[in-house]
């Protein structure tokens, strides 16, 4: 199936918003065992929500999810309802969650677009952060200049970090 441009999810890294050109939210079914809900596709989203992630103390956390379900009842029939932090993990009252379920490498373009690629993620930009994540917690973070060719260890990010 090819698939369009999407609209990605939200990284928080130091203070700043920044796409992500990753899911991390997408392991936690598979990693967990758990039933992927069904959530309405959108045009531009067709995993049917943008998930927003944080990198505080030098791990990686879920702070919100906007999207919508169908919600089955017997009583009241099907009707659309809001997918949120507090849906996917009601104990934790919409708190963050750390991603303890996630480890791999998560892509936050950086710069100005250099190419577009109207398919899933593949837009190339002048620089990319590649964050290297292993049970939420942050491994280390580079920074991939392609403009200079230069790659660009990030290690204010890693005081504390366990290797």
């Amino acid at each position: 199936m090819i698939m369009a441009a999407q609209l990605p999810d939200w990284i928080i890294i130091n203070g700043e918003f920044k796409d992500l050109y990753s899911n991390p939210l997408e392991t936690f079914w598979t990693e967990l065992g758990k039933k992927r809900p069904s959530l309405f596709p959108k045009e531009y989203c067709m995993r049917g929500y943008i998930a927003t992630w944080q990198i505080t103390d030098n791990q990686l956390f879920l702070v919100a999810i906007d999207g919508s379900y169908e919600r089955r009842s017997v009583l009241f029939g099907n009707k659309p309802m809001p997918f949120t932090l507090q849906t996917l993990i009601p104990r934790m009252d919409g708190k963050p969650i750390k991603a303890s379920w996630f480890s791999g490498k998560l892509r936050v373009p950086d710069g100005i677009m250099t190419c577009y690629e109207h398919h899933a993620y593949d837009s190339r930009f002048e620089k990319e952060i590649i964050i290297t994540i292993h049970h939420g917690d942050l491994i280390k973070m580079v920074t991939l200049d392609y403009t200079h060719k230069t790659l660009t260890l990030n290690s204010e990010v890693l005081i504390g970090a366990r290797a």
